[in-house]
């Protein structure tokens, strides 16, 4: 059973370019985490304090991703996270374990499910370099990391190569070797 009523709440804030005032506008559960609201009428609604229609910016935070809300996407072609680079908010690890039942279940629609598989490989391709731009101590948990998801991806071969075409080619020069599948896909 969906438990779509929280005592969180959620909103949508205005800032007027004018006189700074933020305004808030409540959101549901379901509008914040799928940007289902008309951010236009919000950018366009005159300040409460100085009756501005003059807009800065907007901003609203959406809920966590849980099971409830994956579950709610994952059979919903109409509904993101966000329009671009969803699979990259998903690449988290700690979705990791839901995104993988969610993929071995496959209970959810083929395109979900190959967002999902996108987005464990670029959890894998986020983790895979050391780099000077992190310490040590963050370049050996990005190892961990690294060191969890590739049998993971490695144990899931078949699904990736049917999600190939949706993983961007830059992903897959890093990530297809490192799970053992040969990079002749350009």
């Amino acid at each position: 059973m969906l438990s779509l009523n929280s005592n969180t709440e959620y909103k949508i804030n205005r800032t007027c370019k004018d006189c700074k005032n933020i305004d808030s506008f409540p959101l549901t559960k379901l509008e914040a985490a799928f940007d289902l609201f008309d951010s236009q009428k919000i950018w366009n609604t005159d300040c409460s304090k100085c009756g501005s229609k003059n807009c800065q910016s907007t901003n609203w935070q959406g809920p966590q991703l849980n099971q409830e809300l994956l579950d709610i996407w994952g059979n919903n072609l109409n509904l993101a996270f966000m329009k671009q680079d969803e699979e990259i908010l998903l690449a988290e690890l700690d979705y990791f374990p839901m995104l993988l039942k969610a993929i071995d279940e496959q209970t959810y629609l083929k395109r979900k499910i190959d967002i999902l598989i996108e987005s464990i490989c670029v959890l894998l391709y986020d983790n895979t370099f050391q780099s000077e731009e992190y310490t040590n101590e963050e370049n050996e948990l990005r190892q961990r990391i690294a060191e969890k998801v590739r049998p993971e991806l490695i144990k899931r071969k078949d699904k990736i190569l049917e999600a190939e075409q949706y993983i961007m080619d830059y992903i897959k020069d890093v990530v297809f070797p490192e799970i053992g599948i040969a990079s002749n896909f350009r």
